[in-house]
């Protein structure tokens, strides 16, 4: 009895974080899909669901090469449960409370107990991790499934290490990635070294636990390859621009595009702090072992999803990069509870950054600069103002049909609401725009679409929150 007592005193402190996670779910939870999530979730449940998994493979139009597991997911859960919004928000909730559990055992290897909640309090709140938290989005199960998976390697635990790694790949390309990362850490941190012969049997032995996830890989891509004839993308996907391989010139632009996204939404707050540190502390961190893991486990991470990012045109959002944003986060926290010698400085440079993050989800660029309006809560003015917006419409009977819009709103309506509803807004067209529905969150459209608007069409409404906003206009033609 005393060990129980003992354990659930141990927990307690986590309770907070799993409730916050609980009423963020039930705080969104009839929110449409959005961004990516259309395609990658409802688009993909949608076909299986409507065909009663028929096929395993998708329809080329809505292919992403990748395996779907994460449709098959979300469509078996609307046979059990129903398909509604509600419910497609609450099967991401296990994952949420998942990420808190293994952040949490992540931490606590590296981190002073007394520290432990200060310390996720930081790593749980990145605006990209609290921003697609509202989503139903397959990056949170990414997110679940390498933490617990690093996890999992660190324990030296290879049944769940197996299942952890098969998981990343059935979630998609980038879940293999992530998957590659965990194998890096695993060779480098679990390997010993020795000699030629002992090194080969120990990375014999370890691949066993890999072997599940190829072994998925080499059937799903054989089958699909036999009945498709492709792999990856093919010329008419629609994502076939992003598979393109960059030029010199646009390599050097993604690295300024990574430098952006890993400091974007208050990030730079924590990367300054931890600079700070390690520039004052680089003899006492280089010469620690819990430092020097952290920083290999980063690195694989790093260079594991950094390679698509920089080596492709636009395959640049910042929830491709996340986990090892995440592990950052844990380097910093490290850093500040670990180095700082004073404890006041402790609280203050954590406060500081703490502050710093949370302010993120505040930042909305001016309308002309593109930004991940998934990766912070800044989107969530969104939602209540498309409702209205769209309610406008249906009293001055404006047909959506007639209103022409972009990315991500040009789906058809069952697509974002889980109903019956086939009609979609029009893709836009500067000839046939009768109705333009425009708001800051639709990156595509370009500079001169906004100012033709501004200049050529009648703003007839406009709906604004906390600097995200949805306007209509009317063509003056």
């Amino acid at each position: 009895m005393n060990n129980l007592k003992k354990s659930f005193a141990n927990i307690n402190y986590l309770y907070p974080f799993y409730l916050f996670f609980i009423l963020l779910t039930i705080f969104v939870s009839e929110n449409i899909f959005f961004w990516d999530t259309v395609q990658l979730g409802s688009k993909h449940a949608h076909y299986f669901y409507e065909n009663n998994f028929a096929n395993f493979l998708l329809p080329d139009s809505i292919d992403s090469g990748h395996i779907p597991g994460f449709g098959v997911f979300l469509a078996l859960a609307w046979k059990i449960f129903g398909k509604t919004l509600v419910v497609s928000h609450f099967v991401m909730l296990p994952f949420l409370l998942g990420i808190v559990f293994q952040a949490d055992k992540l931490l606590k290897r590296y981190i002073n107990k007394k520290y432990i909640k200060y310390a996720l309090l930081l790593f749980l709140a990145d605006p990209t991790l609290l921003g697609q938290a509202t989503l139903i989005s397959p990056d949170i199960i990414l997110v679940f499934l390498f933490l617990a998976g690093l996890n999992a390697v660190l324990d030296n635990k290879n049944i769940l290490k197996s299942i952890f790694i098969a998981g990343l790949f059935l979630i998609s390309m980038r879940g293999m990635v992530a998957a590659f990362a965990i194998l890096l850490v695993d060779v480098f941190l679990r390997t010993n070294f020795d000699t030629f012969k002992s090194t080969f049997v120990a990375l014999l032995k370890k691949s066993i636990a890999y072997l599940p996830a190829v072994i998925i890989l080499i059937a799903y891509a054989y089958y699909h390859y036999v009945q498709k004839s492709w792999l990856g993308y093919h010329d008419d996907s629609p994502w076939e621009a992003n598979f393109k391989i960059t030029d010199a010139s646009g390599f050097i632009r993604n690295i300024g595009i990574l430098g952006w996204r890993i400091l974007d939404f208050g990030r730079v707050f924590l990367w300054l702090s931890a600079l700070i540190i390690l520039l004052k502390n680089w003899k006492k961190i280089f010469n620690d072992k819990n430092s020097i893991q952290i920083i290999f486990i980063f690195i694989f991470t790093f260079i594991s999803l950094s390679i698509s990012f920089l080596a492709y045109k636009s395959l640049n959002g910042h929830r491709y990069i996340l986990p090892f944003l995440l592990i950052f986060s844990l380097f910093a926290s490290y850093l500040i509870f670990t180095f700082i010698e004073k404890e006041k400085n402790k609280y203050i440079i954590f406060a500081f950054v703490f502050v710093g993050l949370i302010s993120g989800n505040l930042w909305i660029y001016p309308e002309k600069i593109a930004q991940g309006w998934d990766s912070s809560l800044a989107q969530l003015h969104y939602f209540s103002l498309r409702k209205k917006m769209i309610k406008y419409m249906d009293a001055e009977n404006i047909k959506i049909e007639e209103t022409t819009c972009v990315f991500p709103n040009t789906s058809q309506i069952k697509f974002l609401e889980l109903n019956s509803d086939t009609t979609a807004f029009k893709h836009k067209n500067e000839q046939e725009d009768k109705y333009v529905f425009y708001s800051n969150i639709n990156n595509d459209f370009s500079d001169e679409d906004i100012d033709l608007y501004k200049n050529n069409f009648t703003l007839i409404k406009e709906y604004n929150s906390m600097g995200v906003f949805i306007k209509l206009y009317k063509n003056n033609k």
